[in-house]
């Protein structure tokens, strides 16, 4: 049996400027389970609802140069934890003036010290690490996005400096694969790739106001130009109804600190449709799931304190996962277990959306080899 070490990828920094690309080397042996990045940042003076994963536009495994080994937006990364482990990950919601941090795990297998998924580094000729930033977060720094000047990150994970005993099977590819914004009664196709077999999909959105299936109405999994249809024409709320069976009606909780001045927002992490939520004694969530309200109000209606919140969609993802649909199993298996095809077969993904105006994306995990 090979074993794991803690290692030190990069120990803490500033980023180099307010908004940018950072670049970090990897090594050139050994096998690395995971990385995992924290960050750290000074909110602005304003309450919003953004969060550290707000910063990050993009955080990439890159080999070669140019292939993509993983690539997604600090959400996204977020979302493939929360499936994984059954839990949000730990992220503040910005709060004024105050320290917050984020926690983002890229793992190159299906978890943390697994030792049949994992990235053997001597299989290629560079490795890096690229992280896309932007301290504005979608505001304005300063005020409603973060401080200037305060960004810092560091890198840490396990890794099998010599790899003797470990002799993965492959890693695990995850990609954003396509953004786009929803039309009222809109379709949408996505031919998926036949390079290696597929993990999951994640389907995500991240527009305030509307629902999780509002994207994704109905679905449709073709192989071959409908010679098999996995799904066909599945009402999202059905797909939605499938994975609580799946993950055995796993509700995932959110913890919010909030600031009281009038009116508050929650951050949506859930699932649930936010439109904007006033936080009294008594609080009320929109959209049907459940939130329990610990807060105290200050004469004037200030004050600050906690509220409990649960959900089923995890940083609003939908997630069809063949390793839960096999019952467990991985690689060519689970999908030739869920769908009587490999990733050979011409697949298509499609979505007939519901109304416009959602901005949504698509993300795929692969069991990949090298």
């Amino acid at each position: 049996m090979g074993f794991w070490l803690w290692k030190p990828f990069k120990s803490q920094k500033s980023f180099d400027s307010d908004a940018g690309t950072e670049v970090f080397d990897l090594p050139d042996r050994g096998i690395i389970s995971n990385l995992l990045l924290e960050s750290y940042a000074l909110s602005g003076t304003q309450k919003v609802s953004i969060m550290s994963q707000d910063i990050f536009s993009k955080i990439e495994i890159i080999g070669n140069g140019s292939t993509v080994i993983q690539s997604l937006t600090g959400t996204q990364v977020q979302a493939s934890q929360a499936r994984d482990d059954g839990r949000l990950s730990e992220d503040k919601e910005l709060v004024p003036s105050g320290g917050c941090y984020g926690y983002f795990d890229l793992r190159l297998g299906r978890f943390v010290g697994d030792q049949l998924y994992a990235l053997e580094c001597s299989k290629w000729d560079s490795l890096e690490l690229k992280v896309t930033y932007d301290l504005a977060a979608g505001g304005t720094k300063g005020t409603t996005g973060y401080t200037t000047g305060t960004g810092k990150l560091k890198v840490h994970g396990l890794y099998s400096p010599d790899g003797v005993g470990l002799s993965p099977l492959g890693y695990l590819k995850k990609e954003q694969k396509k953004v786009y914004t929803t039309t009222a009664s809109g379709t949408e196709e996505l031919e998926l790739p036949d390079d290696y077999p597929y993990r999951r999909l994640l389907l995500c959105h991240k527009t305030n106001g509307y629902t999780m299936n509002d994207p994704f109405r109905y679905i449709t999994l073709d192989i071959n130009n409908g010679a098999r249809k996995p799904i066909d024409n599945m009402d999202g709320e059905d797909e939605m109804a499938l994975e609580r069976a799946l993950e055995k009606n796993i509700m995932y909780h959110q913890l919010v600190e909030i600031y009281l001045a009038g009116a508050d927002y929650l951050y949506p992490r859930l699932g649930f449709v936010i439109g904007g939520a006033y936080f009294s004694e008594t609080t009320t969530l929109v959209g049907g799931d459940i939130g329990i309200a610990d807060v105290h109000v200050h004469a004037g209606g200030v004050g600050e304190g906690y509220v409990h919140a649960f959900g089923f969609w995890p940083e609003r993802t939908m997630d069809i996962d063949f390793e839960k649909w096999s019952g467990g199993k991985h690689g060519r298996d689970a999908m030739l277990d869920c769908l009587g095809y490999d990733e050979k077969a011409a697949i298509v993904l499609k979505f007939t959306e519901w109304h416009a105006g959602v901005a949504a994306q698509v993300v795929l995990e692969q069991y990949a080899t090298k």
